[in-house]
């Protein structure tokens, strides 16, 4: 029987970016990563071995920790998904005004 991730394949991989910003900080494992991000160590594991999915939340704490732009940190785990789901024009005339000036904002 194959596992779930051979059947459904994951958008992105977590380990990829785990494991680059250990070796780019030079940092000794997941501990010292989830020290430099402030956050148990459990929650590195469980991303990790993808029981829990990257939340935006963990992506501004890598950011903030790295100083990394969240546009590279989700290049570093080959990211497919859409960058912004905003970029698609509302039906309502009103809207889509104000989300043209939030782009450009």
């Amino acid at each position: 029987m194959k596992h779930e991730l051979e059947l459904n394949p994951p958008e992105y991989d977590p380990n990829l970016l785990i494991d680059s910003i250990i070796s780019t900080f030079r940092l000794k494992n997941d501990a010292a990563l989830a020290h430099l991000l402030g956050m148990n160590r459990a929650v590195v594991s469980r991303l990790r071995n993808r029981r829990t999915q990257l939340t935006p939340g963990v992506m501004i704490c890598l950011h903030e920790a790295t100083g990394l732009s969240i546009r590279e940190l989700r290049a570093l785990m080959d990211d497919k998904r859409p960058y912004c789901l905003l970029r698609k024009k509302p039906a309502h005339r009103e809207m889509a005004g104000k989300c043209d000036e939030l782009l450009t904002a």
